[in-house]
């Protein structure tokens, strides 16, 4: 008899043992989920963009062939009107995220163009002024009108990362969100996060 309630004790404490031990390890996995997570940090990153909308004109240039072939041809000059948009943000993959207690440090790099796209549908064969011909035609091509899309395109690029203002305009976009995100989950958790902010 002395044997079972031995055998029986031993065998309560181990399960308490366990129990308290399995508990401890829940408890340590909650703390950790509650704690600003660099994943959810990126993906607000990623939400975190500025689109700017740009309606301007694109100009090219077709020069005259050389040879006797092309004799009386002219340099030709033509324009496009384009409407497009820019997409300012900053690379997700380089902010980083050190969380030492209640001590938040976070690394986000400048904010860049991420995206340019020229609107199809605002522009067609009307879209287009020309230059005078010579006698000789030199005529603009498709491929011709192509590269105009192209010189838009790359016009566009050239305007947003001149834009200073645009630039930082995005990177505090995306500060402000990520420290609403901690500051919220602080206050969810009833924990008073101090942000230090790096920049790359």
């Amino acid at each position: 008899m002395k044997k079972k309630i031995i055998t029986l004790s031993l065998i309560g404490i181990l399960l308490i043992s366990l129990l308290s031990g399995c508990g401890k390890s829940e408890d340590k996995e909650a703390a950790k989920s509650t704690e600003p997570d660099i994943m959810q940090v990126r993906s607000i990153c990623k939400l975190a963009t500025v689109e700017c909308y740009y309606h301007n004109v694109a100009k090219s240039e077709k020069p005259a062939g050389t040879g006797i072939w092309h004799f009386g041809e002219k340099d030709r000059q033509f324009w496009i009107e384009y409407t497009g948009t820019v997409k300012l943000g900053i690379d997700m993959s380089k902010v980083q995220m050190k969380v030492n207690g209640t001590d938040v440090t976070v690394t986000i790099p400048e904010a860049e163009v991420q995206q340019v796209n020229v609107d199809d549908d605002s522009y067609n064969s009307d879209s287009y002024i020309f230059s005078e011909d010579g006698i000789n035609k030199n005529e603009i091509t498709a491929e011709d009108a192509t590269g105009a899309v192209e010189n838009a395109r790359n016009e566009m690029i050239k305007t947003a990362e001149e834009n200073t203002a645009l630039l930082v305009n995005a990177q505090e976009r995306a500060k402000k969100m990520i420290e609403n995100y901690i500051m919220q989950l602080g206050e969810t958790t009833g924990t008073d996060y101090q942000i230090t902010w790096k920049y790359e």
